[in-house]
């Protein structure tokens, strides 16, 4: 009888320690708090962008010369920064491998190496990344031409905006995992729901809201969910490893 029992505790033992690759994958997809600072840093650009063209506008039509440049210059440095940052081999790569090291330094290096697509055709990011910033502007010029209210934007914006995420869900596979899928499900969704006439629009000065906030919102709340995700992750690895080292001990 104990020694059933020892066999199938054993048995047990062998089918948790084979899962973990899989909670090691899971955890490396996941760790997201790296993504969240990117959305934090380019949130705070968006508004600086938004802030300094708009009080320049203001200075230029009010006669307020002086003020005027002082916007200008500080509209220039903060695209310079967006430049530099976007750019892998400006200094972006350096700034996101920086700030990971920051956040995950004290729990080691993990990685899940890129796909091959990625390695032998890395042009297809470029263009693809480039094809999205051009819908971006054409849609803001194409807005303003139209006067397409800015209600619709959202939904106008989901056209490229969610074949952009979906792609680069695909194209990083296995480096991310599903849960990242989540924010261009939400974004369509809401684009559906405005639409549909559902009274979840901003009015008045809040306007704005209605495209930013899906935006950067669902993009937190994907990577926010990404990293409680991990969380749960590293528990079962480290119960699994532990049970491991038990066993070599034995």
């Amino acid at each position: 009888m104990y020694n059933e029992r020892n066999n199938k505790s054993q048995i047990e033992d062998t089918e948790r320690l084979k899962e973990i690759p899989k909670w090691a994958r899971k955890y490396a997809q996941n760790r997201t708090l790296t993504n969240l600072v990117n959305l934090l840093i380019f949130l705070l650009i968006s508004a600086g962008i938004g802030v300094s063209s708009v009080l320049a506008g203001i200075a230029f039509t009010t006669g307020h010369i002086i003020f005027f440049w002082i916007c200008s210059v500080v509209l220039f440095a903060i695209l310079i920064c967006l430049f530099y940052i976007s750019i892998p081999k400006l200094g972006g790569r350096k700034l996101w491998r920086w700030i990971d090291q920051r956040i995950y330094g004290q729990e080691g290096t993990i990685s899940i190496s890129e796909p091959e697509a990625m390695k032998k055709k890395k042009w297809v990011g470029h263009v693809v990344g480039l094809v999205f910033g051009l819908c971006v502007i054409c849609s803001v010029f194409l807005g303003g031409k139209y006067n397409i209210p800015i209600k619709y934007m959202q939904p106008v914006s989901a056209l490229y905006a969610v074949p952009f995420l979906v792609f680069l869900y695909f194209w990083q596979r296995p480096k991310v995992g599903p849960i990242s899928l989540l924010w261009p499900t939400l974004y369509t969704i809401h684009a559906i729901l405005i639409v549909a006439g559902v009274p979840i629009l901003f009015t008045g000065d809040l306007t704005y809201w209605n495209t930013l906030l899906p935006v950067f919102g669902y993009g937190f709340l994907t990577f926010t969910i990404g990293h409680f995700y991990s969380r749960y992750a590293l528990k079962k690895l480290k119960t699994t490893a532990y049970l491991q080292e038990n066993n070599n001990e034995q």
